[in-house]
């Protein structure tokens, strides 16, 4: 009864009032009815601003979305409108807030979209790309909505830590956020570190460019592909014919260990990373595929030497290579919002994981028409081929009735042979991928139009809106009559919900539409997880290019998908595990670092022996300034230093289970020693350059800064805790968390808001 009230007060205002009377009258007002006059005023301004009226569906969603909520909708009901009523409810509150989109396109698309109605409610709004200056990124931080991806508003967090002023600093605030197309960003995408580099100046590497050319020369039995771990291994023929080459009696002796890093990653980047996959060669430079949207990352790289080893594999030769300095996975930036909410298509199964890591509770929001669309059982073949037949055929009978396809595949070269296939039967495609995702919105805005084909990797399942029709709505009813837009998903991936999206672009706000599932018994993910023995040896199916019609077969298929999602769960848990106690080491430092630059001073002269010999030289004033810039310079490369440090650590700690140990505690006790000795080099350091300072003089003195900025993303998957058994036990309600080791600081920030942590979702054995 209450939402029905909510609702028929929010009607009633709107058509009483004016908007500028609504805000006045929420301003003074309190609590229920400042919402329900400001809620108002916003359906005023869609009318006016965009000729919509807001459905009392979105009217519902938009509450949640105050009520920090995760919002469940499907796609076409209108999520992007209701997350302005937030925002105007934030504005009220006296909150900035940033819209967190997928990518810059929807960043911008929806900016100028939902403009009008923002304007007309007096709220200031901007957009931010990757191409934006950062003299526009520090005006559009300051309005009341900022639209940007979760990536770039990331990464903008990670730039400021290397900032040697306060005014090379975006001027970020953390008061509000609500994340778009959250499952993607919160789940899927949370455990990849986004990352700061400096670029440095790298050696040519002869060692690795031999090791290059030396694996072109194994063959099949010289090596192993492991696909759990996602990486390349030598065989002991393999080390045999290593040994022989390099005339080294053991590969694997330690003194050995960085040549045989290179070699793996060489044998990794020759064998098991593809091109058009992982990654595609676009004018000589290698640019990685994000394998969750299908795009091109254009500053991500691999870590370590794989990236070079990639490069020798297409004969480019690079000069320079990055030095971490900062690096945030999505899932603790986003805890940085004081208020937080989500929406999304698919949040249903992992509503826990929202809860529990992000404290989201789930708001299922139900469709304002309910769907039409007949979603068909799913289609197993026995290999690749006859399954990319069977696609094609369903393709081209779509497309002779005049019926719109949409084709969901799994990677560009998927996308590429089914196009051929397709063009053999007189069908001319349109190929949406990681190679023309320039032309994505002309591409999407004809996918609905009739006959139309559109094969597109899984970016085309994000922030788009199909209509039926396509550009030109008077050809509505011929799709509609055809059947509505028939969705074929071609692959199965890691997680249902990228199907999920795919499906859901059909059957938007009550339209017609159909889909229909296709995967191969041969396909990676039935290899990994072994199918065949977890089916009965009576129902092993026999070679057949036709659909297999086995109820078991299909029970076991669709097992293998829940079996993948909860590997993908306990990959982000076991991350978790070995990033807590460094989340907690980041924020001392980064906070440390601002102050620093806040207040122009640090400290950490004052109590030197030369410090009386500095300030009767210099004066306070220029010694203060030399302090801050030394000080922060030298954070820079401290932090950097521990990151490196506690990769290698990371590295070999699955190796203290043998003494019965838990790797993870080992880790967080080792890293926390590293941690504080680390304060003690700073002070000597920073002791160091003041003697330098009084000694040579300013005009010889030098503070090295890091050079060239540039972010990437960098895959982590913490499959260091894949060699041993897992030592989570997530949902145990009588279980409470280990708390970390204290660390005693002068770098430790003052006590800010905590990040909550939910009884029954813990980290850290008891013992």
């Amino acid at each position: 009864m209450a939402e029905e009230r909510f609702i028929s007060d929010i009607r009633n205002y709107s058509q009483k009032y004016e908007i500028e009377e609504l805000l006045d009258k929420a301003e003074k007002a309190e609590g229920a009815e400042r919402l329900t006059h400001l809620f108002a005023a916003v359906c005023i301004a869609s009318e006016k601003g965009l000729g919509q009226t807001p459905f009392d569906e979105q009217l519902t969603a938009a509450k949640a979305l105050t009520e920090s909520k995760i919002i469940e909708m499907p796609t076409g009901e209108g999520k992007t409108l209701c997350g302005v009523f937030a925002a105007a409810w934030h504005k009220s509150e006296g909150r900035k807030t940033h819209i967190l989109t997928f990518n810059d396109y929807l960043a911008e698309r929806d900016r100028q979209w939902m403009k009008p109605v923002y304007d007309l409610l007096g709220i200031d709004t901007a957009f931010i790309t990757e191409k934006t200056s950062f003299e526009e990124r520090k005006k559009a931080y300051s309005a009341d909505v900022l639209y940007i991806s979760a990536r770039e508003c990331c990464f903008d967090y990670l730039r400021d830590f290397t900032a040697q002023t306060l005014e090379q600093e975006s001027g970020q605030r953390f008061d509000a956020a609500i994340v778009d197309e959250a499952d993607s960003l919160l789940i899927d995408e949370a455990r990849i570190p986004l990352v700061v580099a400096g670029e440095t100046e790298i050696e040519y590497d002869p060692q690795l460019e031999e090791a290059s050319d030396f694996v072109k020369t194994f063959d099949e039995e010289d090596y192993e592909i492991s696909l759990e771990a996602e990486s390349v291994f030598l065989t002991d023929e393999g080390a045999a014919k290593a040994e022989e080459h390099y005339q080294i009696d053991n590969i694997y002796d330690e003194e050995n260990a960085v040549l045989l890093s290179k070699i793996n990653d060489c044998l990794k980047a020759q064998f098991f990373l593809e091109e058009d996959k992982d990654y595609i060669d676009r004018d000589g430079k290698i640019l990685l595929i994000d394998k969750f949207t299908g795009r091109t990352a254009e500053n991500r790289h691999y870590p370590g030497t794989l990236q070079t080893a990639v490069e020798l594999k297409h004969g480019v030769k690079t000069t320079t290579r990055g030095v971490i300095m900062g690096s945030i996975a999505l899932q603790y930036f986003v805890r940085k919002y004081k208020h937080l909410a989500a929406m999304t298509g698919t949040a249903e199964a992992s509503k826990e994981e929202f809860f529990q890591i992000y404290d989201l509770p789930l708001e299922k929001i139900p469709p304002h028409k309910p769907s039409q669309r007949t979603d068909h059982d799913l289609e197993i073949y026995y290999d690749t081929d006859s399954k990319w037949a069977g696609v094609a055929e369903a393709a081209a009978q779509a497309h002779q009735k005049g019926q719109p396809v949409l084709i969901g595949t799994g990677s560009i070269a998927q996308s590429e042979t089914l196009y051929e296939l397709l063009k053999e039967k007189g069908i001319e495609a349109a190929v949406l991928n990681a190679k023309n995702d320039k032309q994505e919105a002309e591409i999407i805005s004809n996918a609905g139009a009739p006959s139309a084909v559109t094969i597109s990797t899984n970016m085309a399942g994000r922030g788009v809106d199909i209509k039926l029709g396509g550009s030109d709505e008077r050809r509505k009813e011929e799709s509609v009559n055809a059947g509505g837009l028939l969705v074929i998903s071609t692959y199965m991936p890691e997680s249902s919900r990228i199907v999920r999206q795919l499906l859901g672009r059909s059957g938007r706000q009550g339209d017609k539409g159909e889909s229909r599932r296709f995967v191969a018994l041969d396909e990676p993910i039935m290899e990994k997880y072994k199918l065949t023995s977890l089916l009965p040896h009576n129902h092993i199916p026999e070679p057949t290019n036709k659909v297999i019609e086995d109820k078991v077969l299909l029970r076991e298929v669709e097992r293998i998908q829940r079996i993948s999602e909860g590997d993908c769960f306990d990959a982000r848990a076991r991350l978790m595990k070995f990033t807590m106690i460094g989340e907690k080491h980041r924020e001392q430092i980064f906070s440390a670092r601002a102050r620093i630059l806040e207040s122009g001073k640090s400290d950490l002269w004052s109590g030197a022996e030369n410090y009386s010999a500095a300030l009767e030289k210099f004066g306070e004033e220029k010694l203060s300034q030399l302090e801050q810039k030394t000080a922060v310079a030298a954070i820079n490369k401290f932090w950097s230093d521990y990151l490196e440090y506690t990769e290698e650590v990371r590295r070999g700690i699955h190796l203290v289970e043998v003494g019965g140990k838990s790797p993870s505690e080992e880790y967080n006790i080792t890293v926390e020693e590293y941690y504080q000795g680390m304060e003690n080099e700073l002070k000597e350091h920073m002791r160091e350059k003041l003697d330098e300072l009084v000694l040579e003089g300013e005009e010889n003195y030098k503070v090295e800064v890091p050079k060239n900025i540039h972010t990437y993303l960098l895959e982590d998957t913490g499959e260091e805790l894949n060699k041993m058994p897992l030592l989570l036990n997530i949902f145990e309600e009588e279980e409470e968390a280990k708390p970390l080791p204290k660390a005693q600081s002068v770098l430790e920030a003052p006590e800010e808001k905590p990040v909550k942590e939910k009884k029954g979702f813990w980290f850290f054995k008891k013992k």
